[in-house]
């Protein structure tokens, strides 16, 4: 049975990692010699990494659409399970191991006959658990979660051998108790256990999330807390508010330091390069800055930038091909694609996201007309890092639970929470142009004038200070009502969501049809999907429970089903 396990460990990180960097067990921290509980640890952060398959079908075909972080200029990819499938193997093989490091935690308990001995490591481990848990519940709703992956350590268990569908209500709750219990340790300074045996734990070397940093769990843990916590308020209000309410004082994700802020697998710092994204985009082709974004980063529709008062266009976004013949655009220009194309709408093409324009930077083909995505950040596969979860998205989630009275605030403790927020997504966003030369040697004039007039903490305090300039002033520079400050929490999380587009999806659909509802220029008529479809495999290898499941489903097993937090 061991033996069996090695092979998930080592087939986990092949799924998710089909780049270059994990291939020298000596260099990368991910892949493990052999199957020590550190190994496997690793392994389960390994299996945090977006697979590119997931990227390709998941987030460029669906999640940035519908979410209208971006917008297609065609539906050219409908194979969707291929993406779901990815997903899917990837944590129940991670779910595997999980279960394994929780096995070899018991048995450490029992050899030392200390139930607490491994405390510290085990709710590490449920932080993991969570992160990963949550993200596939919140895509399909309903999935196997409490016998899941059981069967490798009870083969002869026929209700492991295929795991009956669980309800989300009782894996979120589940995760959101075991989460609180987790923080409590985590947030625990003590070395020893009540029973003065020291606790056994990770060495910085054997925790590449954190290199061994527990208060950094905790305030992970705490961040999780209030993300889904918050999320399912409006379906559970008296669970979760009390859970909210208990979080919100307590330590959280803060680190606003430039190139940090927040979670993050940060790919030069793990001797690792990341070349999924770049890939995707390449072989995709077709995704674009959508009027949506664009409105909400500029004053008018002037294709020449000069509306634009949020700096982070610059940094998500490029300009169109630019043509010789246009002297009044040296760099292009600023032309989003519509949300909901029509007959009128040109034929978008170009090659803005081939690996030419290394050489070529500027060079995007005639024949693209509209803005892509900031090639710097689909290409640098060193600097930019896989988020998990920033400290600038957890205080707009705090600013949120303000607005809404869910934890109590005066008006100028809100204000200060909102500057401060946009202000910290700021600083995260803009450390890449600022820092990094070895990939962004070119930046947009009016970026690249700040950037290097000031020190980064002064540019990002000003490039904040217009975005809540243009709040005041689109509300005539009168004080905001607690309706007006959820809305705006929940649009520039959603924008700074930018690189995480599941989760604005996941806004997205929590705050359909509310009075604080994410950005659209299409009255969400793109939000086509409430729930991800099972993969193929789940259904015919779990058909008895997929079965019983489909008799639960109020449009059964599509998209328009709405999973159990939706209102």
């Amino acid at each position: 049975m061991k033996k069996f396990l090695i092979i998930i460990s080592v087939v986990t990180l092949s799924l998710v990692s089909c780049t270059g960097g994990f291939e020298e067990m000596n260099v990368n921290p991910f892949s493990p010699t052999g199957t020590t509980t550190e190994a496997l640890f690793n392994g389960v952060v390994g299996s945090l990494r977006l697979g590119s398959w997931e990227m390709y079908y998941l987030n460029n075909e669906i999640f940035y659409p519908e979410s209208e972080l971006g917008a297609l200029t065609s539906e050219a990819w409908g194979n969707f399970s291929i993406g779901t499938e990815e997903l899917w193997r990837n944590y129940y093989y991670s779910l595997a191991n999980i279960r394994e490091i929780d096995k070899r935690l018991d048995a450490l308990c029992e050899e030392s006959n200390d139930d607490a001995i491994s405390d510290k490591v085990r709710a590490q481990l449920i932080v993991l658990k969570a992160y990963k848990t949550f993200k596939v519940t919140d895509m399909f709703g309903d999935i196997p979660y409490f016998d899941a992956s059981k069967i490798w350590f009870e083969p002869s268990n026929p209700e492991y051998l295929r795991a009956k569908f669980d309800k989300q209500e009782d894996i979120y709750k589940s995760l959101l108790d075991e989460l609180v219990w987790a923080r409590d340790v985590l947030n625990d300074p003590a070395d020893r256990t009540p029973s003065t045996n020291l606790y056994y734990k990770l060495e910085a070397g054997d925790d590449v999330l954190f290199s061994g940093n527990l208060s950094k769990w905790a305030k992970f843990a705490n961040s999780l807390i209030l993300r889904h916590g918050l999320r399912m308020y409006d379906k559970d209000t008296e669970y979760a508010g009390a859970l909210l309410v208990d979080a919100f004082d307590k330590p959280v994700i803060d680190d606003y330091y430039p190139g940090s802020g927040g979670v993050c697998l940060w790919p030069a710092s793990l001797g690792m390069t990341n070349e999924n994204w770049h890939w995707a985009f390449r072989e995709h082709k077709n995704l674009r800055m959508g009027t949506t974004m664009f409105n909400c980063m500029s004053s008018t529709d002037a294709d020449d930038g000069s509306g634009i008062f949020d700096y982070r266009a610059y940094i998500f976004f490029d300009t169109n091909h630019h043509l010789s013949t246009d002297t009044l655009a040296p760099e292009g220009r600023w032309v989003p694609y519509p949300q909901i194309r029509d007959a009128s709408t040109p034929i978008e093409g170009g090659t803005p996201y081939a690996g030419t324009r290394d050489s070529k930077y500027e060079f995007k083909g005639p024949s693209c007309l509209f803005s892509p995505f900031n090639y710097y950040f689909i290409r640098d596969s060193h600097q930019v890092p896989e988020i998990l979860m920033t400290a600038a998205e957890v205080a707009f989630i705090k600013v949120e639970i303000m607005a809404r009275g869910i934890v109590p605030s005066g008006d100028t403790e809100l204000g200060i929470a909102f500057e401060s927020a946009v202000n910290s997504s700021f600083l995260f966003w803009a450390f890449f142009p600022y820092n990094y030369v070895e990939m962004w040697n070119y930046k947009y004039a009016k970026l690249s004038e700040l950037l290097n007039s000031t020190d980064i903490y002064s540019a990002c305090q000003t490039m904040s200070s217009y975005v809540i300039n243009r709040y005041l002033e689109d509300n005539g520079w009168m004080p905001f009502t607690r309706e007006q400050f959820a809305a705006m929490a929940v649009a520039q999380r959603w924008i700074n969501l930018f690189r995480q587009p599941w989760e604005a999806w996941n806004l997205a659909r929590r705050t359909l049809n509310t009075d604080f509802s994410t950005p659209t220029t299409v009255d969400h008529a793109k939000l086509a999907s409430f729930r991800l479809q099972y993969p193929p495999t789940e259904i015919e290898y779990n058909y008895d429970n997929y079965a019983e499941q489909l008799s639960t489903m109020t449009n059964g097993d599509t998209r328009q089903t709405k999973v159990w937090w939706m209102n």
